[in-house]
């Protein structure tokens, strides 16, 4: 019977898919046996894990490569600036205004009164006309007037500030000191006053004069554009001045143009922050 003209349909078998197979879709005997056994479910089909896992190796690695150029870039950049920044320069504490030099003294509050005149003396010697040298002197207010053999009340050292700067202005002194205490600091230096040049006078360039003064010397007020000054003068001449700035530093000097100087640069500095 002609095949084309039988009615019935045939029965499918395992051969004759075979055959169809190998004449339309041109598969190979390996992989119809594959299919006919995975749908018997003998093997599994294969699973989609293999591809998952090369996608996740995939992202990992580019995020790693971006975290190293991230982190490249940003130590290129931190170099960059290290190189190109000007460096900040630290000034030390004690410096109240800004200075020429910094002359260092090797003291201790230890140290002799005889030994601390002579250092300071000498760090403050050659400086040049109009340029001021910052003398830094490692001990504190309280310190370097027990050094001193200072007489000044203890009222008055314990209204100063451990800070104080000293320094020269040409041939000039002076000495800045911090105040913790603004009332107890001005009371303390009117008391302190006829004790103040034989104490601290030996620092500051008036001191071959010293021995010329009275037993017992007299300071009196002065105002210098708008500023209260008292003064200890011989002869016409200024010996030691001082005033206080903003109630916050005492300033102590050997001349009237050295403390106007000082007025002014401290004025600068308060104005700068």
């Amino acid at each position: 019977m002609d095949p084309q003209e039988n009615p019935l349909k045939q029965i499918r078998t395992f051969q004759g898919d075979v055959a169809e197979a190998l004449r339309t879709q041109e598969e190979s005997l390996v992989s119809i046996q594959r299919a006919e056994h995975i749908k018997r479910g003998d093997i599994k089909p294969p699973s989609d894990n293999k591809a998952r896992n090369q996608s996740a190796l995939l992202i990992l690695g580019s995020l790693v490569l971006f975290a190293l150029g991230g982190t490249g870039a940003w130590y290129a950049y931190n170099e960059f600036l290290v190189k190109t920044t000007t460096p900040t320069i630290t000034a030390p504490a004690t410096r109240f205004i800004t200075s020429n030099t910094e002359v260092s003294v090797s003291v201790s509050a230890s140290s002799s009164r005889d030994t601390l005149i002579s250092a300071i003396s000498s760090a403050s010697s050659n400086v040049a006309g109009g340029q001021i040298s910052h003398i830094q002197i490692p001990l504190t207010s309280s310190e370097f007037f027990q050094t001193l053999r200072s007489q000044a009340p203890s009222s008055l050292v314990r209204a100063f500030d451990p800070l104080f700067m000293f320094g020269a202005l040409g041939t000039s002194r002076f000495l800045i000191i911090k105040l913790a205490s603004f009332e107890n600091a001005f009371a303390g230096m009117l008391l302190w006053e006829k004790n103040l040049a034989q104490d601290i006078g030996p620092l500051f360039s008036t001191a071959p004069l010293l021995r010329n003064l009275p037993p017992e010397p007299k300071f009196s007020d002065l105002t210098d554009r708008n500023k209260d000054i008292r003064v200890l003068k011989l002869e016409g001449q200024d010996i030691i001045l001082y005033s206080f700035f903003d109630n916050k530093m005492l300033v102590i000097t050997d001349s009237l143009e050295t403390l106007r100087t000082l007025i002014d640069r401290l004025t600068r500095e308060k104005l700068s922050r």
